[in-house]
């Protein structure tokens, strides 16, 4: 098969992209899950900041995004157990205990998306998010996510000294995110700010297309962040680092394009627009099909893009073109006005 052209490959793009229709449910062999945790602000200052964080993320997760408030989870530092959308505090065992649940309830078919918010650490024994009483280590964390059946992860910790929790979680299907290259950098972050304020604006949707990815809320964050050094004119204090082809090796912002980095987390959505599911009866079924082959050709996708490096140039092109037909020709089927 002669090689995918550029002009061909553009407009494969387009007609995916623009193929995805407008429309307003989400299927239900994909529901979506939160657990937000907040660590300890230890001042005032950094109390009502983590409060913030979390108050806003589960804002934007529900009404932005979708999800149903009986599917997001807040737990937080004794100081917040006041405020109304805290569900419980965020002591190691109500962390087990939230995850075990989460285990009993999620399907494979579904999404998890797990954010560490407060201050961290990192020693011999490992990196921790700063917890009431005894923290949890990243080991700790990789074992509790591996109990998920869910397939897709996102696991992103936004605290200080966070980079080894990608070394533990990297896996297959999981998407991880660090606010920090390094377990040396334990200065507070800034990227947790941006990465939040990504969630809100739409100047984080990259490609206009109106579904926010975990690649561009990252992707804004981090260059936010960057720049937010740079204009104070001192040297960056951290560099956010994103991994999801379960190597263990993330990489920084400017990496992504030359890297196997980035592509599942570019088909994975804190909210994307569906068409509408029927009520019941052979056409909603087929429907919800159609999307579960559509999620599945893209994650092909974006594997098929993170090993590049090691296909011959013939034997990937060949590869990408094939699935980029198939997945022009499914959304043409989901939404047959698309032009």
């Amino acid at each position: 098969m002669p090689r995918l052209s550029f002009h061909v490959l553009i407009g494969l793009l387009l007609v995916a992209a623009l193929g995805r229709p407008a429309g307003a449910q989400e299927a239900p062999e994909a529901r979506r899950y939160a657990l937000l945790i907040g660590g300890l602000g230890g001042q005032p200052a950094y109390t009502e900041a983590f409060r913030t964080y979390l108050f806003e993320t589960r804002r934007a997760l529900i009404e932005r995004f979708g999800l149903p408030e009986s599917h997001v989870t807040v737990l937080a530092e004794p100081r917040l157990q006041d405020e109304p959308f805290v569900e419980d505090v965020s002591s190691a065992e109500v962390i087990r205990a939230r995850f075990e649940a989460l285990a009993a309830r999620v399907t494979p078919a579904d999404e998890v998306f797990v954010w560490l918010f407060g201050h961290g650490s990192a020693d011999a024994g490992g990196a921790r998010l700063n917890i009431p009483r005894r923290d949890l280590a990243d080991a700790d964390y990789a074992a509790l996510v591996e109990a998920l059946p869910a397939e897709r992860i996102v696991f992103i910790n936004t605290a200080p000294a966070s980079a080894p929790f990608i070394e533990h979680l990297s896996a297959p299907g999981r998407i991880v995110i660090t606010a920090t290259r390094t377990p040396s950098q334990r200065n507070e972050t800034r990227f947790p700010q941006y990465l939040v304020e990504a969630l809100t604006t739409p100047a984080a949707d990259l490609d206009r297309d109106g579904a926010l990815s975990v690649r561009e809320a990252f992707v804004y964050a981090a260059e936010a962040t960057d720049r937010s050094f740079r204009e104070a004119n001192t040297l960056p204090t951290e560099d956010a680092l994103l991994d999801d082809d379960g190597d263990g090796v993330g990489h920084r912002v400017g990496e992504l394009a030359e890297s196997p980095d980035g592509h599942l987390a570019a088909v994975t959505y804190f909210g994307r627009r569906e068409p509408a599911l029927a009520a019941g009866g052979p056409a909603g079924e087929e429907t919800a099909a159609l999307l579960q082959e559509r999620d599945a050709l893209e994650r092909a996708i974006a594997d098929l893009k993170s090993r590049k490096a090691r296909l011959d140039e013939d034997d990937y092109y060949a590869q990408l073109e094939a699935l980029f037909v198939r997945l022009a020709r499914l959304n043409e089927r989901l939404d047959p006005q698309t032009p």
